[in-house]
């Protein structure tokens, strides 16, 4: 039994690499030059922290709300961090029939982005730019209660919109509660999700 031998693709050895001679050395550069670059890559400290960092951000939502405020089904926040969009609304203006467009700016919206942790050229058809007090309930639309909100998971924007549509019907047609109730029943909305 010879000496073991490490195969690569198209049953080339090392020991054929090495041993290759000077006319067929293509081979042997494009290994070594293959292994020149990874070394580089992985060497330099910048590549490093550029590779922390796209792994961090890959999990930027799940750093800014508490582990049970994790979406389990999409690894997303269903609430936002209280420190970054602690929420903000005028009770006056709730139910009103007025109806405001959103004023929320590109610039806002990518400070945003930027505050939760997402890259840049974060694709925003992931999810929306939400009020984490509804327009209905008097939430404005400044960066205290806007916050990105995925689409993804069971708890994703969908599911919340659907929340509020039920939270404004007791409010605003029903009067089966007050605007003051209707915040504090958003704080735990993933447990108003009406099952399907």
């Amino acid at each position: 039994m010879g000496e073991p031998q490490l195969l690569f693709s198209n049953e080339v050895t090392l020991v054929d690499l090495i041993d290759a001679p000077k006319k067929e050395s293509s081979i042997q550069d494009k290994f070594l030059n293959s292994i020149r670059a990874a070394e580089e890559l992985f060497m330099r400290p910048n590549s490093f922290m550029v590779l922390a960092l796209m792994f961090a951000s890959s999990l930027a939502s799940a750093q800014h709300c508490r582990k049970v405020d994790i979406d389990k089904s999409s690894g997303y926040c269903t609430v936002p961090d209280p420190q970054l969009t602690p929420g903000e609304m005028d009770a006056s203006l709730a139910c009103s029939t007025g109806g405001h467009l959103r004023q929320v700016s590109d610039s806002e919206k990518d400070s945003i982005l930027v505050s939760y942790g997402y890259p840049a050229d974060t694709n925003r058809s992931i999810g929306e730019f939400d009020h984490w007090f509804p327009e209905w309930m008097g939430g404005t639309d400044g960066p205290k209660n806007v916050w990105f909100e995925p689409h993804a998971g069971k708890f994703g924007s969908y599911a919340k919109d659907k929340v509020e549509k039920m939270l404004r019907q007791k409010v605003c047609v029903d009067h089966t509660m007050n605007v003051n109730e209707a915040k504090k029943q958003l704080q735990g909305w993933t447990k108003l999700v009406p099952e399907r």
